[in-house]
């Protein structure tokens, strides 16, 4: 040893070494003796006593595995040595290194190979179906399709499988199998060398409905930071008769050569995966299968490769349909043309205001914006990684509600204040206003106020000494006479108006008062029992009209007329000259009144 610092040495003690243990001695010898399905069986001979070491590695790898423990040999013997938990129907390759007991480890020996026996598979296939189309004969197109189990899963290699149907038996290599079949039975079991798998049995029956696939799938890269492709999807919306997803089957082939297929299984509630063993070359078509317990779901695929993820991009944006408060858009899905990496395609609609934005994936080619604003200028927009590609401009329609709302109340209002204007006139009126009678509008007034009425042209005035008589009585008796009574007695009867009350009434009619002869007339002075005779017919007479004049006065009353003055007749009333009586009238029914002689001997009045 040497200090550094101080520069001092210090010296073991000597060692005594024999210069032929020194030496190295000759590789052994390894041959194979025997295989079994996960074993070899290998012999090793070694030139001294001592002991060796083996080591072991499968055909295609690089990396050695080596025992654990070193076995003692005698030398030019043969050791006899098993490598156990090996693969079945899989090549390894062995070498042996020894060395005496003293001294040093030879060089490995030449490497032996040794393969694996095959061993009949453990476990049958993971199997479902989808029955296609029914044929007019009533047999189903069944499609098959299983995953090839990894030889460790599988418990041996696949070499294919055989497909049972209803006594029909075919071998099938691939992962996938049509058929022609009725409704029934089918088994799919896996074979190789060494025999077949348990069987996979399955119930084939014409299911109703279809069962939905998996939505927006997408594939995205992270090149060169992470050699692997990202699978996204999401689990497709199912109605309560459509049972879970067990899992679901993802196959991924060479779009150059798509025969040669792998396969990984997820489990049913991831919605993501890594597929790693992909190169940059190529591009592949990446297919999704949900599959519910035995049922495949519709597959759904998508080609990408390690450099750009998905090879689809959005193209044609345009809007398909506006109204008040929604627009519907459409787009169409290509296959890319340039080398660009888009991880997600989005849709805004937008103004200044309010923004809705929107994913876009392969199964979708068109959306509908909800809950916009009418008669608004909106922006379309497309987005790639947040990137403007596009902008389409886009108004909604006018909203003819809220017009129609504002002038609705109004309209209500105009219409009710019309029809109270009109009530106002009529019914409030006569209610709240009683009309009164107007002279104006009477058919009096109207009569007076004719122009075409010939007036009076001088006015008459009625004197009293133009009634002036002969009592046919005496010089001074007294005659009543009713005005009823001054009519003729044919005229009396209910039909015929009264003088008095065609006086009154507001018609303005004319009467006539006429003086019968057979009451006033000049006659010669009788006796006294002539006279008392006359008088008596005359009081009969007189009660006669009197019931006669009583109901036409009670008519007269019930129109509010009254004509109750009596006319008297004094017959006992001497003159100045002593030969006749007065005719006396009231002075009531005598007034500014307008006469005039009708030709016949009476006189009317207005």
């Amino acid at each position: 040893m040497k200090n550094f610092q101080t520069g001092a040495e210090t010296w073991s003690s000597p060692h005594t070494v024999f210069l032929y243990e020194a030496v190295k001695p000759s590789r052994p010898s390894l041959t194979l003796i025997g295989c079994s399905e996960d074993s070899l069986v290998v012999s090793v001979k070694s030139s001294s006593d001592g002991s060796c070491r083996i080591r072991y590695k499968l055909n295609n790898v690089h990396q050695w595995t080596l025992l654990p423990d070193s076995v003692s040999v005698g030398a030019d013997r043969q050791l006899i040595f098993t490598i156990k938990h090996l693969q079945t129907f899989s090549v390894y390759r062995a070498a042996a290194s020894c060395k005496p007991k003293v001294g040093v480890w030879s060089d490995w020996s030449s490497e032996t190979s040794g393969k694996t026996l095959d061993r009949a598979p453990s476990k049958p296939p993971d199997v479902c179906y989808r029955l296609d189309k029914t044929n007019s004969d009533g047999s189903l197109l069944l499609y098959l399709m299983w995953k090839a189990p990894d030889p460790g899963d599988a418990g041996g290699r696949i070499l294919g499988y055989q497909v049972s149907c209803d006594g029909s038996v075919q071998n099938v290599t691939g992962a996938m199998a049509l058929l022609v079949v009725e409704e029934g039975n089918c088994s799919v079991a896996a074979f190789n060398t060494a025999g077949r798998s348990p069987a996979a049995h399955l119930k084939v029956e014409q299911r109703r409905g279809d069962l939905p696939s998996v939505r927006n799938l997408w594939v995205s890269s992270s090149y060169p930071d992470v050699e692997a492709l990202l699978v996204q999807w999401k689990f497709p919306i199912s109605p309560s008769s459509v049972p879970p997803i067990s899992y679901l089957n993802l196959q991924w082939n060479s779009e150059l050569n798509p025969s040669t297929s792998r396969w990984s299984t997820v489990d049913g509630l991831s919605s993501s995966t890594l597929i790693k063993d992909v190169d940059s070359a190529e591009s592949y078509l990446i297919t999704v299968i949900p599959v519910y317990h035995q049922l495949c779901g519709p597959p759904q695929s998508l080609s990408a490769d390690l450099k750009h993820g998905a090879l689809l991009e959005v193209v044609g944006l345009k809007v398909a349909a506006v109204n008040k408060t929604t627009v519907t858009v459409k787009w169409a899905w290509q296959r890319r043309s340039g080398p660009i990496r888009v991880r997600r395609y989005r849709v805004m609609l937008r103004t200044d205001s309010d923004r809705q934005s929107v994913s876009l994936w392969p199964d979708q080619s068109q959306h509908t914006f909800f809950s916009l604003t009418p008669y608004t200028q909106y922006s379309l927009l497309l987005l790639a990684d947040d990137v403007t590609r596009s902008i389409v401009p886009v108004t909604t329609d006018f909203d003819e509600l809220p017009a129609v709302a504002t002038a609705t109340p109004l309209l209500l209002l105009a219409v009710t204040v019309f029809i109270i204007s009109i009530l106002s006139r009529t019914v409030y009126k006569s209610y709240f206003f009683p009309p009164i009678s107007s002279p104006r509008g009477s058919t009096t007034g109207q009569w007076l106020m004719d122009p075409s009425l010939q007036k009076c042209v001088e006015k008459n005035i009625l004197e009293i000494e133009d009634f002036q008589v002969r009592d046919v009585l005496g010089d001074k008796s007294l005659i009543t006479v009713n005005p009823n009574s001054l009519l003729p007695s044919e005229e009396m009867h209910e039909d015929s108006p009264l003088p008095v009350q065609l006086s009154v009434q507001l018609s303005v009619q004319l009467a006539t008062l006429k003086l019968d002869s057979e009451y006033v007339s000049e006659a010669p002075q009788i006796s006294d029992q002539h006279r008392h005779e006359a008088h008596s017919r005359f009081n009969q007479k007189e009660d006669e009209q009197l019931d006669v004049s009583k109901r036409h006065f009670d008519e007269f009353e019930a129109h509010q007329t009254s004509c109750e003055e009596e006319f008297l007749l004094n017959s006992e009333a001497e003159n100045e000259h002593g030969d006749g009586s007065y005719l006396i009238c009231e002075t009531d029914y005598i007034t500014n009144s307008c006469f005039r002689a009708d030709g016949n001997n009476s006189f009317s009045t207005a």
